[in-house]
């Protein structure tokens, strides 16, 4: 029998302790008409049949499992209760998680009030963040629906949110003036919840390895800019010391091992004044300027040009590994430094 872990979400009045009751077929979770009824997160359980499959001959298909569904304190009522009840569910879903098997389901549901004029912004970063960084399917409800008809937060949902699934329920019988409005949705609620959770699982999970890329990709293309700001520095202070003829030589091999610290730095190698020294000598093997540092009037040229030569040559092997490399291989010094030297060969050819 799998686990469907359930965490229920919103402010306060959107009806989750109703909607909890409703899937449980209990009065479990307190209620209220609008009040915070629910003052600290709570986790009700209960073995039941849940609808899977298509429908067919007016009945749809059945699975047990073991549902955990994990009521919260509103999101609004202080920013206090709101950062720690953000926790608890952090807390939550990473524990559930971790104690959980492979066919396990783990979903959000983050309920909105039909009559709502709009998803608010931080609703909206809130529902991005947390499925990203937990890799869990978000599906957005729309509860207390009195009309079929397609309101105007749907249709803001749909257009901020397109990756995320959104059913509207009204949890239970609501008495109006022109008679009683039966409730509805709670079945294909839990159909969507329980026959989409690959789906949606592999969803998120590609869409987060797409931001991640992308974020990779900005990430190395500021690190190349910020390098070339590190070598753009020391250029001009080897013109600066490059006037004094055949004195600036010892200076300007300095000012080298110096910068390919820097630019170390700024990539994140770990590594003392040995590994920069190491990896100077490779870069510099083939570059004939030192010679030509003792002529006058040449010596700050030829400084300025050995150093760029130098820095540039060296930051092209930078961003070469870095795009070929996994975060966690270039943390590997000794990997680091090999492809380094590979790529200074080939950048020497």
């Amino acid at each position: 029998m799998k686990k469907v872990n359930i965490v229920v979400m919103g402010k306060t009045g959107f009806g989750k302790s109703t909607l909890i009751n409703a899937v449980l077929h209990e009065n479990l979770a307190p209620t209220g008409c609008g009040q915070a009824v629910t003052r600290k997160n709570e986790v009700y359980s209960k073995k039941m049949l849940l609808p899977i499959g298509a429908y067919s001959d007016g009945k749809y298909g059945m699975i047990g499992c073991q549902l955990n569904m994990y009521d919260t304190v509103g999101l609004e009522i202080d920013k206090e209760i709101t950062e720690n009840t953000l926790k608890d569910i952090s807390a939550h879903i990473r524990k559930t998680k971790e104690a959980s098997n492979i066919d396990d389901i783990h979903l959000v549901w983050f309920c909105i009030n039909y009559k709502c004029s709009r998803l608010q912004p931080y609703e909206i970063d809130l529902i991005r963040k947390m499925s990203l960084e937990y890799e869990i399917p978000f599906v957005v409800v729309i509860t207390q629906c009195l009309s079929n008809d397609e309101s105007e937060l749907e249709r803001q949902i749909k257009k901020n949110l397109p990756e995320i699934s959104c059913r509207r329920v009204l949890a239970k019988d609501a008495k109006t003036r022109g008679g009683v409005i039966p409730a509805y949705g709670i079945v294909e609620l839990l159909r969507t919840s329980v026959n989409d959770y690959r789906y949606l699982k592999v969803e998120i999970i590609e869409r987060k390895l797409n931001e991640l890329d992308a974020n990779r990709v900005e990430r190395i293309e500021a690190i190349e800019k910020q390098g070339k700001n590190i070598i753009d520095s020391y250029v001009s202070s080897a013109t600066k010391i490059g006037f004094i003829p055949g004195g600036c030589i010892p200076i300007v091999h300095g000012m080298c091992v110096k910068m390919i610290g820097d630019l170390n730095k700024a990539i994140g190698i770990k590594g003392g004044s040995g590994f920069a020294e190491e990896i100077f000598a490779d870069v510099v093997v083939g570059i004939i300027a030192t010679p030509l540092m003792i002529v006058p009037l040449l010596s700050a040229a030829v400084a300025a040009a050995y150093v760029q030569t130098t820095g540039e040559g060296y930051l092209k092997a930078l961003m070469s590994v870095m795009y070929l490399s996994t975060d966690k291989e270039l943390e590997d010094n000794a990997l680091m430094k090999e492809r380094l030297q590979q790529e200074i060969i080939k950048f020497k050819k």
